[in-house]
Formats: C-alpha cells, sequence, structure tokens
C-alpha cells in the first residue's frame, strides 16, 4: 500500500501545467546593416591601414557578412585603438554575427581604450537580452521536462543576464518553488515584488505559497490579501487567484475559509470550484486526526505558471493548481497511523477516505489492509467485495481469499486463490503464496525455482525471498536469503528465529545456535517483544541442537527397564545407566545416537542373585526417524556376565505426549500420556514440579505364565529441572515418581506400588 500511496502522491505535486512561450521583449535584435559610409566613417586619407580595414568591414556588413565585417573591424582597432567608430563597428558585426559574450567583451573594452559618449554603452543591454534568451529556453525546456534544479541553474543565467525582465524572474521564482526550495523563492520573489508594477499580483502569490510552506501561514494571508482584493483584474485571474487561496486554506486545515473565499462565486457547473467545496464541507464534517501537527506546512500544489501570452509589461498569468481529492488528506493520515501500526486509527481514517472517495482502488486497499492488522475480518471481506463489484482484480481476490481463510471459509477462500491465479497478472512472489495456499507445493517451488533464476525476485526484498523459501520447503534458499538479509542490516530482529529453524532444517546447526541466541538476546533486552513462554522455548530449541551426549540414570521399584519398555514379572527394585553421543549433530531432530547402557537388580522376591551377575548390557545405535514425532528403531547387542541374556535387540518404539516438558507461562498445566495436571511448586525459580495424575497400564510377556496384565491407578511425579543459562533451558532433571495400579484384568503384576527415580543429564 505504500508504494500505491505515494504514486499517488506523486504526480499531484508535479501535475501544474507549465506553459511558457518567449514574450516579444526576449526575441533576437538583429542590428540593422547602416547604408552610407559616409554618415559612419570621418573623410579620412584611404592611405590609412586602419580606414581601409574599417571601410571593407561596413562593406561586408552590408553584405550580410558579419565574420568577415568582424575580421576586418578587430584589424581596424588592431591598427587605431582609440576610433570609437572602428570599435562601434566590431561590436555591432560580432553581435549581428550573434558572438554575443564578444560583443559584451568588445563594449568594456572599448570603454576602457577610447572612451565612450555613450553609444558603446548602450549597446550593452540590448546584446545582454540577447545573451538572456538560450539560458531562458533552456529553463523552460527544463521545466517541460520536470527538471527543476537544471530550470533554476539556467533562470539565475538568464536573470543575471537580464535583471529587468520580469518573466525571467517569475520563471526563477517557479523553479524554486517546484524544487521545494521555498526560502531561494521568498528571496527572489521579494527582490521582484519590489521592482514590479503594484498591478501585477503574481509574484505576491507565489511568495505566499513559499512563505506557507515554510510554516508562516500569517504571512502567506498578509501576501494573499492584497492580491486578492487587487482593483482591476480580469474575471479569469480573479477566479485564478481565489482558486489558489482556497488551496492554500485547506492546507493549513482552515476550510471554512476556503469556503468563505468561494462564496462570491456561482454554483455552477465548474469543476475547480466544486472540488474545492466539496473538499472543504469534508474537512469540516470529518475534521482529519492530528491535523494539528505541522497545519501551515502541508504539502499542497503550487500555482502553475503561464507566460505565453505575457503582454509589455511582461506579466505572466497564474493558473491554479490541480485540486487535492478531498480523501488524500485522510488517507494520507492514514498510512501514516498504518506505518506506525496503529491499525484501529488507520482503519478510521482509510474508511473515511473511501466514503468520500469510493472508485479511488488504492483507498480501499489501504482501508482492507487495515481491517486485516486489526482483525476486523468480516469488514474486510466485505471491503474487498465491494471492491470487487467493479471488476475482477486478481490482487483483491488474493486479499479476499487469505480473509475468507482466517473467517473458517476454506471453499471460498482457495476459490478465491484459485481465480487470482487464473487471471494471470500477480507479481511471482504472490504467485507462489498461492500455490502454496493451494497446497500445489510442487508448483509452488518450480515457481519459485524459475524466478530465483530469471531474476524474478529482483524488487523483493531477500527477507520476504526466505520466507517464500520457506514456504515451498527450499531451506538452503531460505537460509542464504536470511544471511543476506542479515549481512545487509535489513533483517529484523523478529525474524531471527525464523532464520534459526532454517538453518535447522538445513542441517546448519551453528548458524542456527547464532541466531537463536540473537533472537534470545533481543528478547532479555526488550528490543523484541515476545511472551515468557515463547522465550522459554526458544531456549530449549538451543538445549536441544546444541547437545551431543548426554546420560541417563534410573533407579525403578517394579519399574520398566530403560531400554525394554516392559515391567519385570517380580517385585524388582533394579538400577541402570545409559550413555549416548549424537555424532552428526542434531539433523532437524532426526539425529542417530550411539549408546550403552547396562542395568542391574538390586533386590529380587525370591532371589539371592548378587547385584554383579544380575547386570545386562546393551551396546547398539538408534535413529529417530522423523522430525516431527517421536519414532525411534534401535539396534544393539545385548550381553550378560553370569548367564544372562546375550542376544540381538531390535526396537521399533513411539511415544508422544502434551506438558511433560517445563513451562514458565503458568503455574498449572495438562499433562498428556499419564493424565493429571502438572504445577509448579517451591520457591520463585519455577524449577520444581508436582504431578499429580492417574496412570493406566497395559502389558504383554511372552516369557510369563500370565502373558497379559493391565492395571490402573492414581500416582504423583516430582521433578527438579536444572543446569541452564541465559541462552539454554533447563538441560537436566531429577524425576521421581510414585504410583499405585489397581488390577484390572491379567496378572498380578499389573497391581500394587511403582517406583522409578530418574536423573536426566
Amino acid at each position: 500500500m505504500k508504494k500505491s500511496l505515494k504514486a499517488a502522491l506523486l504526480p499531484a505535486v508535479l501535475s501544474c501545467s507549465f506553459v511558457v512561450a518567449a514574450p516579444a521583449d526576449v526575441q533576437s535584435e538583429p542590428t540593422q546593416p547602416r547604408s552610407g559610409r559616409g554618415s559612419r566613417l570621418p573623410q579620412t586619407s584611404m592611405s590609412d591601414p586602419a580606414f581601409r580595414a574599417a571601410d571593407q568591414g561596413y562593406k561586408s556588413y552590408d553584405r550580410g557578412d558579419y565574420a568577415a565585417a568582424a575580421a576586418l573591424a578587430q584589424e581596424a582597432v588592431r591598427l587605431s585603438p582609440s576610433n570609437r567608430e572602428y570599435r562601434m563597428l566590431l561590436v555591432n558585426a560580432l553581435s549581428a554575427a550573434n558572438r554575443l559574450a564578444e560583443a559584451e567583451q568588445a563594449i568594456t573594452e572599448g570603454i576602457q581604450q577610447a572612451g565612450d559618449s555613450g553609444a558603446l554603452q548602450a549597446q550593452r543591454e540590448p546584446i545582454r537580452r540577447r545573451m538572456a534568451e538560450e539560458p531562458a529556453k533552456a529553463a523552460y525546456k527544463a521545466l517541460e521536462q520536470r527538471d527543476t534544479e537544471g530550470a533554476i541553474a539556467n533562470a539565475r543565467t538568464a536573470v543575471g543576464y537580464a535583471p529587468a525582465n520580469r518573466t525571467y524572474r517569475m520563471v526563477l521564482i517557479y523553479a524554486l518553488l517546484l524544487g521545494e526550495r521555498f526560502g531561494e523563492a521568498e528571496q527572489a520573489a521579494s527582490e521582484l515584488i519590489a521592482m514590479m508594477n503594484r498591478a501585477d499580483t503574481s509574484p505576491l502569490v507565489l511568495r505566499a505559497y513559499a512563505r506557507q510552506r515554510l510554516g508562516r501561514r500569517a504571512e502567506a494571508v498578509a501576501d494573499l490579501d492584497p492580491a486578492l482584493h487587487q482593483e482591476g483584474m480580469t474575471p479569469e485571474a480573479h477566479r485564478s487567484i481565489h482558486l489558489i487561496a482556497a488551496d492554500a486554506a485547506l492546507a493549513a486545515k482552515e476550510p471554512q475559509r476556503a469556503l468563505d473565499l468561494l462564496s462570491g462565486f456561482s454554483q455552477s457547473a465548474d469543476e475547480q470550484m466544486a472540488r474545492r467545496r466539496r473538499a472543504a464541507r469534508a474537512a469540516l464534517i470529518r475534521p482529519v486526526a492530528a491535523a494539528a501537527e505541522a497545519v501551515t506546512t502541508a504539502p499542497f500544489d503550487p500555482p502553475a505558471l503561464d507566460c505565453s501570452k505575457a503582454e509589455s509589461e511582461q506579466q505572466c498569468a497564474l493558473v491554479p493548481g490541480a485540486a487535492r481529492d478531498p480523501a488524500l488528506d485522510l488517507a494520507t493520515v492514514a498510512y501514516r497511523d498504518f506505518a506506525r501500526k496503529d491499525y484501529q486509527a488507520a482503519a478510521a481514517a482509510a474508511e473515511q477516505a473511501v466514503e468520500l472517495s469510493p472508485d479511488n482502488r488504492d483507498f480501499k486497499m489501504l482501508l482492507l489492509s487495515a481491517q486485516m492488522n486489526t482483525e476486523k475480518y468480516d469488514q474486510a471481506e466485505e471491503t474487498a467485495t465491494q471492491a470487487l463489484l467493479h471488476g475482477d482484480d486478481a490482487a483483491l481476490l488474493a486479499q479476499r481469499g487469505s480473509v475468507r481463510r482466517r473467517l473458517g471459509k476454506e471453499t471460498l477462500a482457495r476459490e478465491d486463490f484459485a481465480a487470482a491465479l487464473r487471471m494471470g497478472s500477480l507479481p511471482p512472489a504472490t504467485e507462489i503464496r498461492l500455490l502454496a495456499d493451494l497446497d500445489r507445493k510442487p508448483e509452488a517451488r518450480q515457481r519459485f525455482d524459475e524466478a530465483l533464476s530469471s531474476g524474478g525476485f529482483a524488487e523483493v526484498s531477500d527477507v520476504e525471498v526466505a520466507y517464500l523459501a520457506t514456504r515451498v520447503g527450499d531451506d538452503e534458499e531460505a537460509l542464504a536469503a536470511f544471511n543476506r538479509a542479515d549481512a545487509s542490516g535489513t533483517l529484523p530482529n523478529t525474524a531471527y528465529e525464523d532464520a534459526a529453524f532454517a538453518a535447522v532444517r538445513a542441517h546448519h546447526d551453528a548458524e542456527a545456535l547464532v541466531y537463536f541466541e540473537r533472537s534470545i538476546a533481543e528478547a532479555t533486552a526488550l528490543e523484541l517483544r515476545v511472551t515468557p513462554q515463547r522465550l522459554f522455548e526458544t531456549r530449549r530449541a538451543v538445549a536441544e541442537v546444541s547437545r551431543q551426549r548426554g546420560v541417563i540414570a534410573s533407579q525403578t521399584y517394579r519399574g520398566p527397564v530403560s531400554g525394554l519398555g516392559v515391567a519385570p514379572s517380580a517385585d524388582t527394585l533394579q538400577a541402570g545407566i545409559e550413555g549416548y553421543w549424537r555424532p552428526f549433530g542434531y539433523r532437524n531432530a532426526r539425529y542417530v545416537e550411539l549408546f550403552a547402557r547396562t542395568f542391574g537388580s538390586l533386590y529380587t522376591r525370591g532371589s539371592n542373585s548378587a547385584f554383579g551377575d544380575t547386570l545386562q548390557t546393551t551396546v547398539g545405535i538408534r535413529h529417530k526417524l522423523v522430525s516431527r514425532a517421536n519414532l525411534v528403531a534401535s539396534f544393539g547387542r545385548m550381553f550378560s556376565r553370569a548367564g544372562g541374556r546375550n542376544d540381538w535387540l531390535a526396537q521399533l518404539g513411539y511415544s508422544g505426549g502434551k506438558g511433560t516438558d517445563l513451562r514458565v507461562d503458568t503455574q498449572r498445566w495438562l499433562t498428556h500420556g499419564e493424565v493429571g495436571r502438572s504445577r509448579l511448586m517451591g520457591g520463585r525459580d519455577g524449577r520444581w514440579v508436582l504431578f499429580p495424575h492417574v496412570s493406566a497400564a497395559a502389558d504383554y510377556d511372552s516369557t510369563a505364565v500370565q502373558q497379559n496384565s493391565a492395571g490402573i491407578g492414581p500416582g504423583v511425579n516430582s521433578s527438579r529441572w536444572f543446569r541452564e543459562d541465559p541462552e539454554h533451558a533447563p538441560r537436566s532433571y531429577f524425576e521421581l515418581s510414585l504410583q499405585y495400579r489397581f488390577r484390572l484384568v491379567g496378572a498380578q503384576r499389573a497391581k500394587g506400588v511403582f517406583l522409578t527415580l530418574t536423573m536426566t543429564y
């Protein structure tokens, strides 16, 4: 929206027509040949070489051979430097040959070396007027091409050559106004006012414009008032000045004054008058928010300048600038509020702008964006639908589809997305997003690759390219784009975590940790707004991605043995320990672990076996098969020193749950797997968790007499988390689990007390 609104404002500044033609007083003034030698040369002997050169010079001049005349005159002056007639011939010949700078130099040298009776000096002003013609024409051309700096430079040169020419001064003032050099324009206008005919109000009006743009509204009014009441103006000039003054009043947020200025004119079908009246009435009914800000410096179009009909007084006519759209001020406020992320205010101002200018597509898009950001999706859908009544628009269809998806209207949203794609006029980035929204990911990836290779993202920021790459599953390119944005200083801190996860998915753990830690640092410094739980989850990600090894020690009474997942068939107290290593890193949660574990029985009812005799050791490898689920395949070799089980062990296991990690955003939470509620206990550090619950368990043991068993009962877990720092969430914990189960079916092993003590490091 930002772009479209600027495009609406820029032409308003430069749209003033500049119709300028060089007036009569600046046309060429060729020197007329003189006839009759006697009137020009004294009766001197033809034997004088200076006389002969001058005589031939006049003859060449009379024939129109000004180059030869100038050369002969220079020779005559060289031979007789004090002769004023020869110097006058030289000046006239150079002037006629259009060698104006040389002609002016010849005047200066003639006065210095031969004195002057006034004739030489009288030639200077006409020559300088002619010298002003070329820069004046260049200034007009520069204005036609909207080259304000070129126009200013050439107009200054023209004024320097012909300071009495008011037309050139008006052109200079106008060019300075277009270049927004208001202080210089005011000074130039003041200089012209000091030398002008009081009947010419144009310099006053231009100075008023400059002063208002400088924030001096009272001085601007002081210039406008005498111009408004000038006697003897033509009806057209009278109308133009009142329209210009009304524009100034509207820009100064004085709508009633604007109406008063226009009240003396009929309510006929004059569109210029009508538009300004509508703007004034709209401002009275719906005052623009924060209108007090810089009220006298609000931008508005300068009056245009028409010097094509300048008369002998050298007056140029002023033409009112283009009337502002009555909704433009409101749209400007809406855009400003949108940029400040005050979406409520932006939506209110944009809604008023649309009411005043219902056919303006840009205003509707602004309103739609503001409504979406304020989550007014019902209103946003209606805004988009009304805008589409004027004809299908791919961008609007895409926007409405996004709104409908948020409203849960998935079928309608997909219809809008498909219709927008069929129109075929969308930018590549939008097309890719819509294909992804329609679950056409292969097409989205193909379109992304095509745009990337063909330069289709030339106008798209690296950050946006990164998110597009994420949508289509190209994590390597996403990370590269995030890195480019970071290197150029355009990566916002809100994207650090997204860049980190892109690096995780691309198996670049070291880069991921850098981005995670930067996100944590920004949040800690209050430069990034995140919830405490979100910050904790980021720290948890750092702890998981950076983990390379670990140790798990446990002691259980009638609980499942680590690595087997099956409870013993008798009352048994067991202890064990496992160590593991991830040789290839995190691999987007599809890590490979080499492990070794051993466990033994400290006590078994009805058995006198020593602990050492019961030790069972397993060495193996396991692989987490998918990123989003805890599905693990394991293969290892079991062996025992005292005649226990020696065998190969292959396992495929799945586990899941909810709420089993520590939380920092609440004192209690639901935990899934074993149903209950966890709650924080103890001191302020919030690292001791109590988990009362109800547990249901069932097992199958093909080696037991009764192979099946199932039980249910209450339990309580207590855990203590530790080993954390500002970047890492707690990486270790102790946990004590105590349960009592009632047998439901099967063997008695499902009944009784179950106790587990675990330490994970």
